[in-house]
């Protein structure tokens, strides 16, 4: 694996790279080879590489002080960019995707109900699903069925995150707009890798994503008048329909609250249910993590009570292997930006305006930071494992001032789902394969993860 040695240069001279665009040789192979793909591309030309992308210039950066500089360091300078725009089309100008003014005005308004003891409030509401979905667990366990683990979590997370944006339990049974939202998000990295295809060609997939938006736009709208006619309610919406901007009084519009809401859903609905997804699929393979997770669980959760916020600080194993997970298989494996002015990185000269692809897939696999990188092993996010390693080699929810806002959420509620189902139960693989992550948006199974769930013996 390459290092980052690339520090004098010519002036005026490109990185190394492939002389065929990137998205001819990443993009037009199928979703498990474009992981493959990346962690090619660094192996061959080094920790930054030039490419094409169009009539665009490419710079893709995989060492951890390259990514660093471009999301903390010189973070000013970059911005989302046109690599943000296939999400536009769903998310619209939600935190995720917009950019300068507005961005900050958002994230001054809505980072206060989000820090680590802020989303403490919605601990009940989490654990509360996740004891009603372990129900479901002891009926497949008693029956002998397989747990269709991808579709259980995603069951699960539509729950909470429709509990805590609307108090409205939506992952119970399948609903119109809990499908629409799982096949519009589907669309969308299907569209990332063909953006210069109009959408107003009546394509059946662009028609079936234009109905499936008017179905969340229609939900969404219905939910904000029920929000403001019912003030009193606690959830996520209530509390971005009274915030008001210091400084200049105004709250949110419904589109503004519309593009924030769908932006809630993307992060707190699929990206969380990938992870737990993956989590359940190592945990299935390796008895030793499970057995150690019991054992907190045991101390920690006394008699199999639901976990608590007084419990999260001492789930720390848990915590951990939630931790490797997310190494292993980061929410996403590919971030974009653009800079807007002139940069100069690894000692080359990066021209405004050019878009800048940065990999938290191959960051994570680093074997400088991660020793044997493809293992699975929670001790590596012990504090005595931990001393020395530099932030920028672990970067799931990004990092610096647009560090996924959702990130303690998520957190919390992984820990719960794992902590309190280890307690009760032994999983094993169905079929004893190895599946590969796809690179479609988020990290997806490749084929599905089916397990099967026993009482803990």
């Amino acid at each position: 694996m390459a290092t980052s040695q690339l520090m004098v240069s010519k002036p005026g001279s490109l990185p190394p790279g492939p002389k065929v665009s990137l998205r001819k040789m990443l993009f037009s192979s199928r979703g498990q080879d474009r992981l493959a793909g990346l962690l090619n591309i660094w192996k061959q030309y080094g920790d930054i590489v030039h490419s094409r992308i169009g009539p665009l210039n490419n710079y893709m950066l995989f060492g951890p002080e390259y990514v660093y500089h471009v999301l903390v360091t010189n973070q000013k300078n970059y911005v989302k960019g046109p690599g943000y725009n296939s999400l536009r089309l769903m998310l619209g100008q939600g935190l995720l995707t917009s950019d300068g003014d507005l961005w900050k005005r958002q994230r001054r308004l809505m980072s206060p109900h989000f820090t680590p003891t802020a989303v403490l409030d919605f601990s009940d509401v989490m654990a509360g699903s996740v004891e009603h979905h372990l129900e479901r667990w002891e009926q497949a366990a008693k029956q002998g069925e397989p747990l269709h683990t991808d579709f259980k979590m995603l069951q699960l997370t539509m729950s909470i995150i429709g509990q805590a944006l609307f108090s409205l339990d939506l992952g119970d049974a399948p609903t119109e707009v809990g499908l629409a939202l799982e096949e519009a998000f589907a669309f969308i990295p299907t569209r990332s890798f063909n953006p210069l295809v109009p959408m107003w060609l009546p394509l059946p997939s662009h028609r079936r994503f234009g109905h499936n938006l008017k179905v969340i736009d229609g939900f969404i709208y219905d939910q904000i008048a029920e929000g403001r006619r019912h003030p009193e309610r606690e959830n996520f919406l209530s509390v971005m329909l009274k915030v008001q901007d210091a400084e200049t009084g105004q709250g949110m519009s419904d589109r503004q609250l519309r593009d924030e809401v769908i932006t809630l859903f993307f992060a707190g609905f699929e990206t969380t249910a990938r992870t737990l997804t993956w989590a359940w699929y190592l945990l299935s393979k390796h008895p030793e993590v499970v057995e150690k997770i019991r054992s907190e669980s045991d101390r920690v959760l006394k008699d199999g009570r639901p976990a608590s916020s007084a419990d999260l600080e001492r789930l720390t194993y848990a915590r951990m292997v939630v931790d490797e997970t997310l190494r292993l298989y980061p929410p996403t494996a590919v971030l974009a930006r653009q800079n807007i002015e002139a940069d100069e990185i690894g000692g080359y000269t990066i021209p405004a305006r050019s878009l800048i692809t940065l990999s938290p897939y191959a960051v994570h696999r680093s074997p400088q930071s991660w020793p044997d990188p493809e293992r699975f092993d929670p001790e590596r996010f012990s504090a005595k494992n931990s001393a020395g390693r530099p932030k920028s080699a672990y970067i799931p929810f990004a990092a610096g001032p647009r560090v996924c806002l959702g990130n303690s959420f998520a957190l919390m509620e992984m820990v719960y789902a794992v902590s309190m189902a280890a307690q009760r139960f032994d999983v094993r693989p169905l079929v004893d394969e190895e599946i590969r992550g796809v690179l479609g948006g988020t990290i997806r199974p490749e084929k599905p993860v089916d397990l099967l769930v026993s009482p803990r013996r």
